[in-house]
């Protein structure tokens, strides 16, 4: 039988986010040379992956937590210290790379605006700083972010859908399928009026999400029986992504591939003993690269040995982010987890 705590979920999280640092790289960087290989860095798959990923551990960390304030501190000191830093250091810092001097910089509405937007997850309402990136193709400090506020609305989705499957062991069924359906709708509504930015949004994601909850709840059924299900799975997948791209089935089967990987190729297992370097990868990457490309290095010297630096560097960031800043915040328990896993290498 297998033991719901021992899986991949960290190897697929550090996948994930390398992805869609890369998909930023060739964007951004707008090297021709690298165009070609957009094709095969997908972002939506990635952060859909991420929504998935969510949906089963949120579940489960739910349901370990004696009470709803507990539930709500452990989320909280998972995103919350490294995101602050991130938005307040970028903020206080860039001003020294803005075409503004520094007292229009910090004088200016549009600084107190990024702030505040950002620091409450409305980063939409002001993406860039005064000055800041101009001359880049777009002036957004760190565009990835949009993500951290769906990831938020999970969260504090999860005690309500608790809430009303609580009376009855069925209602879970009913309730996700209800969910699951108002949210494909939802998103292949707005794909098909061309306004895909607000089909990415709540409660278009929901139906990932809601499939990382399912295959929670229903963890010995999917296990007993994974062998059987990933073929249809890996076929349907296919024939929705690349021969119909339609979003109907995708989020389940989708999900169960990201589970049926989660759950298999046991050297994977203990990919995450050194540490959890995802959030930090996925936070830290999009201003890197927007400060390469404002200088533009990727012009003056090699853009393969520039992509590598730029790579690197979010990397040593995440690892000092992840042992100086958020694993002090986690829980006890966390922490000795991770002494305990790093004694153990």
């Amino acid at each position: 039988m297998n033991n719901i705590n021992i899986n991949n979920f960290d190897f697929l999280r550090v996948v994930f986010a390398i992805t869609v640092a890369v998909a930023h790289l060739i964007e951004l960087s707008e090297v021709e040379i690298f165009q070609p290989y957009e094709v095969l860095f997908n972002t939506r798959l990635a952060i859909n992956g991420f929504f998935i990923i969510s949906g089963f551990l949120i579940a489960k960390s739910y349901e370990s937590s004696k009470t709803i304030k507990e539930y709500v501190f452990k989320r909280i000191r998972r995103i919350v210290p490294a995101y602050f830093f991130l938005i307040i250091f970028c903020a206080v810092s860039f001003f020294l790379i803005s075409k503004n001097s520094a007292a229009n910089y910090f004088l200016s509405s549009q600084f107190w605006e990024y702030l505040a937007a950002n620091l409450t997850f409305q980063n939409y309402i002001e993406p860039c700083l005064p000055g800041v990136f101009e001359g880049n193709m777009i002036c957004a400090v760190n565009g990835a972010l949009w993500t951290i506020k769906v990831e938020e609305a999970f969260y504090l989705l999860i005690p309500f859908f608790y809430f009303l499957i609580k009376f009855k062991k069925n209602n879970i069924y009913v309730f996700s399928i209800i969910i699951y359906l108002i949210s494909i709708s939802y998103y292949n509504y707005f794909v098909s009026i061309d306004m895909y930015r607000i089909a990415k949004q709540l409660p278009g994601a929901l139906a990932f999400f809601i499939s990382g909850i399912v295959f929670y709840k229903n963890f010995n059924f999917f296990i007993k029986w994974k062998h059987y299900i990933i073929l249809p799975c890996l076929i349907l997948f296919f024939m929705e992504q690349y021969l119909f791209k339609i979003n109907i089935l995708k989020p389940v089967v989708f999900g169960f591939m990201v589970f049926y990987i989660a759950y298999s190729f046991k050297s994977l297992n203990n990919f995450g003993k050194y540490g959890d370097f995802t959030y930090g990868i996925y936070i830290y990457h999009f201003p890197t690269i927007q400060i390469f490309v404002h200088y533009k290095l990727f012009n003056k010297y090699n853009p393969i040995i520039i992509s590598l630096v730029i790579l690197l560097i979010v990397f040593v960031l995440a690892v000092l982010s992840w042992y100086l800043l958020e694993l002090r915040f986690l829980p006890r328990n966390r922490r000795l987890r991770q002494k305990k896993l790093l004694l153990k290498s």
